[in-house]
């Protein structure tokens, strides 16, 4: 099973020097694209270590969405040569033959039609990443034979300094199964009607009806894939209209839609949770999806002689029982479980005590004192919530918060979300790349806007004298993709935010000053408050645990398919020693069982290669994967 890193600094790879490249402009990329892409088309219909050699910058990565590997993955060199053993001239000798080793057997086994392959020539483009490192953008797109499919290709091409145009990224993506063509969502068609109880016989059951379940069911209503979601939920929507009532996107609107159909271009930018609500219940409806609300999944077993789950579904009006051959699980990041830390006297606390995921308001808490364990996001609303009523508010932060500006994080997305751009391109252009440039280049932008935006020293110094320990540097790919937390996109600072509740002077009116206790361990839970490992106590009435979630979701799963089966799966969430996220999206380590989770775009963009990976396990002409 792969193992998760501790931190994307250590994923192998990096941009090339930029003093041993070149700038391209953009008047000049067509012809350098035309100038190699015959080499290019050489190397897909007829691979060979020679074209590797001939075309790859030796630190080139190869991405692959689903096209050839039918999994996702990252090759790079060092990720299969081990500093440790090698020297540094065996380290060069072999660095081509790992990109030989793991794609070229891939290439041949996808069978590449050479005719299909053909220059984009009007998406070719000159880019300059914001490092000063300029590439030549050239996506190709090909067709294989095996299975038959549509698929694309996005060289990106580096000019070294004696002129030699070298490979530097490929990503391939499947973008079309022939026995499985998309179709056209919303449709125009009169609308078919949805039976009242889910349908006894599926190929695929999708568990879970939030923004995972949503996305995952219109790409198989597109596929044309007899499915259905359960949601345990009442109603569509109540897995936002039941959180709390400040609840609001801290991405921006085009960033977080679902697909086909984004969020109407009249909600606010940072869209609040009943508008959230609404449009999931909207969305169900626009696409006439199959949804089925107050639906728990308690059950489900699994037949090996007939190749299909027998499932147990509890409603209000009783108990169905139906077969699938294939279960998604779309229940969020670790199923929503809470975590809630052990402790010592937790059960002797006298106050009222309570997991951040029963957090409606702060309204009954005005004047009393109130100790939040956390200083995440979740942490951070509740402590602005409890300013706001007139509560006496203290975050106890155990490690550093990586918080910057929400303003900041919607620049950096309007660079791919805007007016200007389909948001399918922006989805592409951003994540198209091997993680770890994604994480070099977020960092880098992040830095940039620090250094730029007005106000921002004295925001971070306030937050410092507060006694807020705040990461101010660093790739928030981090938080996401490897913490699943520990970060905070304040809303509008320094005026009505967290930072700006938490450095106002206690005698300033309406809102209370949020205070912080860190730099000490919590030592014990007392009847009136939290001991800590510096001899302090701060008293409460009550305590919130702001604690996030369980990441991997196998644990919830396990509840519902036996142990058994649950052993088969690899690990869920967490990025692996390529730069891909574990378990989620790819094979899980059960044919028949899938994941799907994750940040709002990811879910849009990697759903439809979960899509195509499922639509061609049901009409069996999936590949075996090519796992890590």
């Amino acid at each position: 099973m792969a193992q998760a890193i501790s931190n994307i600094s250590e994923l192998p790879g990096n941009f090339v020097s930029l003093e041993l490249t070149t700038i391209f402009e953009e008047t000049e990329a067509l012809d350098v694209a035309k100038a190699i892409a015959p080499a290019i088309s050489e190397l897909l219909s007829h691979p060979s270590k020679h074209s590797i050699d001939t075309l790859f910058h030796p630190d080139a990565f190869w991405r692959d969405h689903v096209a050839l590997s039918w999994s996702l993955r990252t090759f790079h060199p060092s990720s299969y040569v081990s500093v440790a053993l090698e020297s540094a001239q065996k380290m060069m000798r072999a660095q081509f033959s790992v990109i030989s080793d793991k794609v070229l057997p891939l290439l041949g086994r996808a069978e590449i039609i050479p005719s299909s392959i053909v220059l984009q020539e009007t998406q070719v483009h000159a880019i300059t990443f914001p490092n000063g490192v300029s590439v030549v953008r050239a996506p190709f797109t090909f067709s294989t034979a095996n299975p038959r499919a549509e698929c694309t290709a996005a060289f990106k091409l580096i000019r070294m300094k004696n002129g030699d145009v070298k490979v530097f990224t490929v990503t391939t993506a499947i973008q079309e199964l022939a026995l499985a063509p998309w179709r056209k969502v919303p449709s125009d068609e009169s609308p078919l009607e949805i039976p009242s109880t889910v349908p006894t016989s599926l190929d695929v059951l999708v568990v879970g009806g939030g923004h995972a379940g949503l996305s995952i069911s219109a790409y198989l209503k597109s596929l044309d894939i007899n499915f259905a979601m359960v949601e345990k939920y009442p109603a569509i929507g109540d897995s936002w209209a039941k959180r709390y009532d400040s609840t609001t996107l801290h991405t921006t609107r085009l960033f977080g839609g679902l697909p086909f159909v984004p969020f109407p271009s009249d909600y606010p930018e940072f869209v609040p949770a009943k508008l959230i609500a609404a449009y999931y219940a909207k969305y169900v409806q626009d696409l006439q999806l199959p949804a089925y609300p107050g639906r728990d999944c308690v059950s489900g077993v699994w037949d090996d002689t007939q190749s299909q789950w027998t499932v147990t579904l509890e409603a209000a009006e009783g108990i169905e029982v139906i077969t699938a051959q294939i279960l998604v699980f779309a229940v969020g990041i670790g199923g929503r479980r809470p975590i809630i830390p052990h402790f010592a006297g937790k059960d002797s606390f006298l106050g009222e005590l309570l997991h951040s995921s029963a957090y409606k308001d702060a309204t009954s808490w005005a004047g009393k004192r109130v100790v939040i364990i956390g200083s995440s996001t979740t942490a951070c609303d509740v402590a602005l919530d409890c300013s706001g009523v007139g509560a006496d508010a203290t975050i106890i932060q155990r490690g550093p918060t990586r918080i910057y500006p929400q303003e900041h994080i919607k620049t950096v997305q309007a660079l791919f979300w805007n007016t200007e751009m389909p948001i399918e391109v922006g989805d592409i252009i951003s994540t198209e790349d091997p993680m770890v440039l994604q994480a070099t280049l977020s960092e880098l932008v992040m830095s940039q806007l620090k250094a730029t935006y007005e106000r921002v020293p004295e925001y971070y110094e306030g937050l410092r004298k507060a006694g807020f320990l705040a990461t101010v540097d660093g790739s928030v790919h981090q938080q996401i993709f490897c913490r699943s937390g520990a970060h905070y996109p304040d809303v509008c600072p320094p005026f009505s935010s967290f930072g700006a509740e938490l450095m106002r002077k206690p005698a300033e009116p309406f809102f209370f000053q949020i205070k912080v206790k860190s730099g000490a361990e919590i030592e014990a839970i007392t009847p009136t408050g939290i001991a800590f490992s510096d001899g302090t106590q701060v008293d409460a009435d009550v305590i919130v645990y702001a604690t996030g979630f369980e990441k991997d979701a196998r644990t919830a799963v396990e509840t519902i398919i036996g142990a058994e089966q649950a052993a088969l799966l690899e690990p869920v969430w967490g990025v692996d020693a390529e730069g891909e996220m574990r378990g989620v999206w790819r094979p899980s380590g059960h044919d028949r069982i899938w994941f799907h989770g994750g940040e709002l775009q990811t879910m849009r963009y990697y759903g439809k290669f979960l899509a195509v990976q499922i639509a061609a396990e049901i009409a069996k002409v999936r590949p075996t994967p090519c796992r890590a």
